[in-house]
């Protein structure tokens, strides 16, 4: 479904956000290489549920805000964002620094929240199981840490990307060696509050994942023990590229079941 795209005017700063279909409300958080067009992933939520797919603040075509230093104010401006649109019943769908995100958002509040799905999340850390640097690595090295599948991979490596794409990913990188260059990829004082998450929340993984390990699951469920763990086998860091139709099943299902 083609989505209607606007730059919405927050009392914080900017916002351009993507929204298209009906239904319950999705409101889906990118990761820190931000947000690659309206993808196929996008594009099949959008057929079930009323989706929302924003740039966040210093990512994409949103400005960067002067009072941005971290996470956590990311996370204090989408709690403002939910009251401006009264969006209501939201379920978050976090993707990597996505996750991290929608943690952070729903450790503060809960109020607007309906559920949670964390696929692939940072935010903590496991000391003998540190997320991979992907800073100081080339996108050659970064590949197959992202993709089990042989064939995705070469796909993703003979794919040329335009300025605008260049252009879109610079910005990606630079916005989250701002938010988060040190800790890497973690809020040490995250762990503590998991226990706050109180919405139904499941956890989707892909057991190939080499950025950031299936064991962090495990470590998630440690701190969120109501929440459900799937660990999709032959399976990266990005789920909804790898294995499309079981991803989009996984989210249908949980939205319909706590809608």
């Amino acid at each position: 479904m083609q989505a209607t795209e606007t730059m919405v005017k927050t009392r914080n700063g900017d916002l351009w956000l993507r929204r298209a279909g009906r239904g319950p409300t999705v409101l889906f958080i990118h990761g820190a290489a931000g947000v690659a067009g309206w993808i196929p992933f996008f594009d099949r939520l959008s057929d079930r549920f009323d989706l929302l797919v924003p740039d966040h603040p210093s990512y994409g075509r949103s400005p960067t805000p002067p009072w941005l230093d971290e996470v956590g104010d990311l996370a204090f401006f989408y709690l403002d964002l939910f009251e401006q649109l009264d969006l209501k019943d939201i379920h978050l769908v976090g993707h990597s620094m996505g996750g991290w995100l929608s943690l952070e958002i729903a450790i503060r509040s809960q109020a607007r929240i309906r559920s949670l799905t964390l696929m692939n999340s940072v935010g903590i850390t496991i000391e003998t199981d540190p997320i991979a640097n992907i800073f100081v690595m080339s996108p050659s090295e970064v590949l197959p840490l992202l993709y089990a599948d042989p064939k995705v991979r070469a796909e993703e490596a003979a794919r040329v990307p335009d300025m605008a794409e260049l252009q879109r990913i610079m910005t990606a990188r630079m916005a989250s060696v701002r938010l988060a260059w040190n800790p890497r990829f973690y809020n040490p004082k995250l762990r503590q509050w998991l226990h706050r998450i109180t919405v139904p929340t499941q956890i989707v993984w892909g057991a190939q994942d080499g950025l950031v390990s299936a064991a962090y699951a495990d470590e998630f469920k440690r701190g969120i023990p109501h929440a459900s763990v799937t660990i999709m086998p032959g399976v990266g860091h990005i789920p909804f590229v790898e294995r499309l139709d079981d991803t989009v099943a996984l989210v249908e299902a949980f939205v319909k079941r706590h809608s």
